[in-house]
């Protein structure tokens, strides 16, 4: 984000620069199948496709976002946006469907920072400054999926349909059930912003206070793929011992 870059890193940690064309405040990003890669550039109010041999074109313009902050796809390649707004409470999910027209699905999120789509069609929302994770339904209906956080940023879904969450203020990664249960992963980061996961279960971290990316794998072992070297972090799968409340 700071670099004003996407950079791209392989399963042995090797960093490339992918462009630092026209991006600003780059602040979320999301994969194609196809490798294509999309970006919000949340400094010029943007959503950027980029391909594998780093040709940049823009998808939404500042004209319909305010500060889109994150993004998710599915699997009919349509984008999902979070826009932090801006002021209190004036965020909202927008889709760009393949076709690229943008429309508006929900509204009243808190500064939202994280958005990721369940195969079953469900949006999770990190509603950031009120510590919640939202859900919005496929009936466009949204409710409050778990509670208790400390400023909720980046969301992934996992391939059991549980719910990762990087908890950024409380330095730890916690996992969420469909059924808003709530539990800790691992803790220990340094301002946890991004999170993702691959087929094979490991879990991916971008750690901004130590300026690393992290790889959590299926055992829950941690180690560093890329950036800087902080110490170790103490793995567990314990119960969260300040739980987020459940959705009942």
């Amino acid at each position: 984000t700071d670099n004003h870059a996407v950079q791209k890193v392989s399963p042995t940690g090797e960093v490339k620069l992918l462009t630092d064309s026209d991006l600003t405040y780059p602040t979320g990003i999301a994969v194609s199948a196809a490798g294509l890669v999309y970006v919000a550039d949340a400094g010029t109010h943007r959503i950027m496709r980029i391909s594998p041999e780093g040709q940049v074109a823009t998808l939404a313009h500042s004209r319909d976002l305010v500060y889109p902050t994150a993004l998710s796809l599915d699997s009919a390649g349509n984008v999902y946006v979070a826009d932090a707004g801006a002021a209190p409470n004036s965020g909202t999910v927008q889709k760009i469907s393949s076709r690229g027209a943008l429309s508006t699905l929900a509204t009243g999120f808190n500064k939202p920072a994280g958005i990721a789509v369940a195969p079953s069609g469900i949006v999770y929302i990190a509603d950031t400054d009120n510590n919640t994770i939202k859900e919005l339904g496929t009936n466009g209906q949204v409710t409050v999926l778990a509670e208790g956080f400390n400023h909720p940023r980046g969301l992934a879904v996992a391939t059991n349909g549980t719910l990762l969450v990087a908890d950024t203020y409380a330095n730890s990664i916690r996992r969420v059930s469909p059924r808003g249960q709530v539990a800790l992963l691992v803790e220990g980061f340094k301002f946890p912003a991004g999170v993702a996961t691959d087929r094979a279960g490991a879990v991916y971290v971008a750690d901004t206070g130590s300026g690393s990316l992290r790889k959590i794998s299926p055992t829950g072992q941690v180690s560093t793929l890329a950036g800087g070297t902080p110490p170790p972090v103490p793995a567990t799968s314990t119960a969260d011992s300040n739980p987020a409340a459940t959705k009942q």
